[in-house]
């Protein structure tokens, strides 16, 4: 059957998901009490959602449909002042990060969910794997056209958004040497990666009706590429980004991303070319490997400079295009980080480096979610 029709979006409008670590203090692991807070919280949201993921020791906060990035921060501020208070009521703490430091995903439990059992009974041991923690941005689009050029143009840039969010060294009790470890989680998914190329809406509906009747996927909520089109909403959804240890940072990425998709869309600068996505996997290895260091190579020209590099002079390109969505004061902060090597992992290092602890170390991130 065809794909649902896309529905048609103000463009550049902004919706951003979080998964949140649920934690159980003192010890600091990762509780399984996600049903329990939603339960208790039922009712008490005016704007947003707060919903299961993956596994019980997950919880999503998403907002509304946002026109700009500070009525985004009011909604989320609104939904971690409720998600705490609920948490607080249960013994339990909330926290950020892309992964939990030392958590063993045997002991996680899937959320009863028809989806997530079709996909445990798939996938098996992967989905409790699964439980590290992810930021997702939606971007309005006018229309199906659109939202193809802007998924392919946002593209080009996932290693910078992978570079700003990392906040995932540690998996098993262990720095993995990587600024984001997140999304190694995902390698052994098979559609993991970017989406097929295709040239229009109507290439992609073709190739979606393939993969449905073949039985492959049921929904688009079956395709968990990088980046994909979201019809329903009228979105494309970047999902690459690890979780940020505060809000502000969260809604300063989905800032940068709300910017890029306005100067793409409205100055059409790459003729996307299925050989763009040549050098793709090399270069999101790099930004998870090094972040902001890593080393982007141009796949026309071969010139290579670091994401850093590749960040300043693109954040003065969007600035014009920033102001016109009232988002100024998100590139200035991303401008300000890019400039003095600042990122949660550093952070989440050098409190190690002092002589932390692991379980300290959660509690500080629960302590600046929460004091932020």
């Amino acid at each position: 059957m065809p794909l649902t029709d896309f529905e048609h979006s103000e463009p550049y409008t902004l919706g951003i998901e979080l998964e949140m670590q649920i934690v159980n203090p003192p010890t600091y692991d990762l509780s399984q009490d996600s049903s329990l807070l939603i339960k208790d919280l039922k009712g008490q949201i005016s704007a947003g959602e707060v919903k299961h993921d993956i596994t019980e020791s997950m919880l999503e906060v998403a907002t509304d449909v946002c026109k700009n990035v500070e009525e985004a921060r009011t909604q989320l501020a609104d939904l971690r002042h409720r998600v705490l208070q609920s948490a607080n009521n249960h013994h339990l703490a909330i926290c950020g990060g892309g992964t939990h430091p030392w958590q063993k995903w045997q002991r996680q439990e899937v959320c009863q969910n028809e989806r997530y059992n079709r996909t445990l009974e798939l996938f098996g041991y992967l989905m409790k794997q699964a439980t590290v923690f992810g930021q997702h941005v939606h971007v309005g689009c006018e229309n199906e056209e659109d939202a193809i050029y802007l998924l392919h143009g946002l593209s080009r840039f996932v290693p910078h958004f992978i570079a700003l969010s990392a906040s995932s060294p540690y998996i098993q009790g262990s720095d993995t040497t990587y600024a984001s470890s997140r999304l190694n989680i995902f390698s052994a998914f098979p559609d993991n990666g970017h989406a097929p190329f295709v040239s229009n809406w109507q290439e992609f509906n073709w190739m979606y009706q393939r993969l449905e009747t073949s039985g492959i996927i049921e929904s688009v909520k079956d395709l968990h590429w990088d980046i994909r089109p979201s019809p329903k909403f009228g979105t494309v959804e970047v999902r690459v980004m690890d979780t940020p240890l505060t809000i502000t940072r969260a809604v300063n990425i989905a800032g940068f991303i709300q910017a890029l998709s306005h100067w793409l869309l409205s100055e059409r600068p790459f003729v996307p070319r299925s050989e763009d996505y040549l050098l793709y996997r090399f270069n999101r290895f790099q930004a998870c490997r090094f972040g902001l260091e890593g080393m982007l190579t141009d796949v026309r020209s071969g010139e290579q400079r670091t994401i850093a590099e590749d960040l300043l002079p693109l954040l003065d390109t969007l600035a014009p295009y920033a102001a016109e969505l009232k988002g100024d004061s998100a590139l200035e902060s991303i401008h300000d980080a890019v400039r003095s090597k600042a990122s949660d992992t550093t952070q989440i290092r050098e409190f190690i480096a002092k002589g932390g602890l692991l379980t300290e170390l959660v509690r500080e991130n629960c302590e600046i979610w929460a004091g932020e």
